[in-house]
C-alpha cells in the first residue's frame, strides 16, 4: 500500500518515514513493515489497519500540499477524520499518532459479532 509512491516521491518518502519514527512508540511493527509486506496478513486487523490508513492518507495530504494543492477544508470518514484533524490544525501528528494508535488497539480488543443499531426518530 503506496510503496510506489513511497520510492518514487520523496516528500511522500519523509512523511511516511516521519510518521513511522512517531508512530513506533505506540506499534509493535514498524509501519513501512505494515505499509510494504506482501506476505502477511496485519492489515487485516484493525489495530496496524488505522495507524497504517492514518500516515499513508497523512502523506498523501502532504505530497498534494508539496505540489501547491492547498485545502480551504478538509473532511473525513472514520480514520480519515483523524487526518483532517491534524491537516486543519487541531492537533499535532504526534497527538494524532498517539490518539490512532490508542483507538485501533482498543476497536481491535473489542469482540468479535458485534453490531450496529439505528434508530429512526418521529
Amino acid at each position: 500500500m503506496g510503496q510506489r509512491l513511497y520510492q518514487t516521491q520523496p516528500v511522500f518518502r519523509r512523511a511516511i518515514d516521519h510518521c513511522a519514527e512517531r508512530l513506533q512508540p505506540w506499534c509493535d511493527v514498524p509501519l513501512c513493515e505494515l505499509l510494504f509486506d506482501t506476505e502477511t496478513d496485519r492489515l487485516d486487523r484493525t489495530g496496524y489497519t488505522q495507524p497504517a490508513l492514518f500516515c499513508l492518507e497523512y502523506a498523501l495530504s502532504e505530497l498534494w500540499q508539496a505540489q501547491g494543492v492547498r485545502p480551504d477544508a478538509v473532511v473525513g470518514h472514520s480514520v480519515g477524520e483523524y487526518v483532517a484533524a491534524c491537516v486543519a490544525g487541531v492537533f499535532s501528528l504526534d497527538d494524532a499518532l498517539k490518539l490512532l494508535a490508542a483507538r485501533a488497539r482498543l476497536m481491535q480488543a473489542l469482540p468479535a459479532g458485534g453490531a450496529m443499531a439505528a434508530v429512526f426518530a418521529g
